[in-house]
């Protein structure tokens, strides 16, 4: 197997090991890359240049805004809004129809017209989009399947909309004025769309405005980002974007800027990559103010085998599990259950807790039980035969773990395995024993014991503390003994 071939397939076991620790679907946070790979759409330069060129009374060529505006985009932008602002109303005056009559409404900003243009050519783009015969139809197909949590994007575009049908759409401010924003189920196009050109975020005023509201969104969404894993799809690392959010989350976390933040995962892609080449595991990213985050990173010159990593399997369509998230949202808020008024038909046909599990996605319970028969022999507990001993004596899922302990996240639990590791060189995720178990068939289902919650119980409370390796060996802390 060549070194890139080792580096991906290392690369993506730990992705399914994080999805499985976490507990719940990732969130997928997908950025222009993603348009430009299927649906051809130009970057933002590309884009603003395109509308500066298609501008019949067209002044100068895009590198003399550029230029002008020290290749600030967002200023470039407000400079052709004045433009097509200029061209609109001379337009109108000499009675062309080119933009549609209500746009020159005394209620619109004059920005609308340029916005206008921008939403135009995404429809035209979207138009020419199909799936049938897509040239990378194989990705499309095995994106289609994924369930993710939610879908954010800053793309004006509706492709997301076309893959992921079963979700709902909230666009722009409604993103955060909207209660269900964090419920299952939703595309979040938190710069707009082209369906509203008026919530298009392109220009300097634009963005000044949405700093302003960002403090909030952020808040909102930061609860996605300590429970959920995040992964990040067409953006480049030096998103100014992207920075902002991750500057809040490094604030939260407030640890170690060395230590890898498991959860959020960039995912880059470069046209060719030599199979002798080893890509980075993880970036670190300069946040400013020497501040600074570090994520893991995997680079790729196809999709398919990341979608299939992200792939979690339900029987059940996103519109039950959105509906079961609302009425169980509605139960608990209601003050007597005769003030409930939610649907409760699908809830009152579930029979046995299996069916339960399965409607709301906790699949680990009734795959572990199908597991085979084979004795399994793990060193310092014996050998257990019954899938039903394997439950019991490693009930806990990571995530689980950190509640029991009074973490706000499984990540916590997550930095201290590595603190173990650092200290003792024993990797608790590393094997079977008798702290954790992976009882994962095709991909990793990473379950913890009660023995596992005493001994981070003591890290958390700073006792001392040893391990019992996988051969059941003593080892007692000696810092710095291991660089992880």
């Amino acid at each position: 197997m060549s070194q890139y071939a080792t580096y991906l397939n290392d690369s993506l076991l730990r992705l399914r090991t994080v999805l499985d620790d976490s507990g719940t679907r990732p969130i997928l946070f997908v950025g222009s890359g993603i348009s430009r790979r299927y649906i051809n759409s130009p970057d933002w330069l590309g884009l603003l240049e395109r509308l500066n060129n298609e501008l019949p009374n067209k002044k100068y060529p895009i590198g003399y805004y550029t230029q002008n505006c020290n290749n600030h985009l967002p200023t470039v932008a407000s400079l052709l809004i004045d433009e097509y602002y200029d061209y609109a109303w001379q337009s109108f005056s000499s009675g062309s129809n080119e933009f549609p009559k209500h746009l020159y409404h005394h209620s619109n900003s004059k920005s609308i017209f340029f916005k206008y243009k921008v939403a135009s050519f995404m429809e035209q783009l979207m138009n020419g989009f199909s799936f049938e015969g897509h040239v990378y139809s194989e990705e499309l197909d095995i994106l289609k399947t994924l369930k993710p949590h939610v879908i954010i994007t800053t793309n004006y575009d509706t492709l997301m909309e076309k893959i992921f049908p079963e979700y709902n759409v909230i666009i722009g401010q409604q993103v955060i004025k909207r209660r269900e924003t964090t419920n299952i189920g939703h595309i979040l196009k938190i710069h707009g769309c082209m369906t509203k050109p008026e919530e298009i975020v392109i220009s300097k005023e634009d963005y000044d405005g949405f700093e302003e509201r960002q403090k909030y969104l952020i808040a909102k969404l930061l609860t996605y980002f300590m429970e959920h894993p995040v992964v990040f799809l067409g953006y480049s690392l030096n998103d100014p974007n992207i920075k902002a959010i991750l500057t809040d989350i490094a604030a939260i976390l407030n640890g170690d800027s060395d230590e890898v933040v498991n959860n959020i995962w960039f995912i880059e892609w470069k046209e060719k990559i030599d199979s002798n080449f080893k890509p980075p595991t993880d970036k670190t990213i300069d946040l400013g103010n020497g501040k600074s985050i570090r994520v893991n990173y995997i680079q790729v010159n196809r999709f398919n085998e990341i979608f299939k990593s992200l792939y979690q399997h339900t029987a059940i369509t996103m519109d039950i599990l959105r509906e079961l998230q609302s009425n169980i949202y509605n139960i608990i808020k209601s003050k007597t259950i005769t003030n409930l008024e939610v649907d409760m038909v699908r809830l009152q046909t579930i029979k046995d807790e299996e069916e339960l599990a399965r409607l709301i996605g906790l699949t680990s319970i009734c795959s572990a039980k199908s597991l085979t028969n084979e004795p399994l022999k793990v060193i310092g507990i014996g050998t257990i035969a019954d899938p039903e001993q394997i439950i019991a004596r490693y009930p806990m899922r990571i995530s689980q773990l950190a509640e029991k302990l009074g973490l706000s996240s499984w990540y916590h639990v997550d930095v201290m395995i590595k603190k173990i590791y650092r200290e003792t060189g024993f990797n608790i995720k590393g094997s079977n024993n008798r702290y954790h178990i992976d009882i994962g068939i095709t991909q990793p289902e990473h379950r913890y014991s009660a023995e596992a919650l005493m001994l981070f119980r003591k890290i958390l409370n700073e006792e001392p503390y040893s391990v019992y390796d996988e051969n059941d060996n003593e080892l007692y802390p000696e810092f710095e003994q291991l660089a992880f």
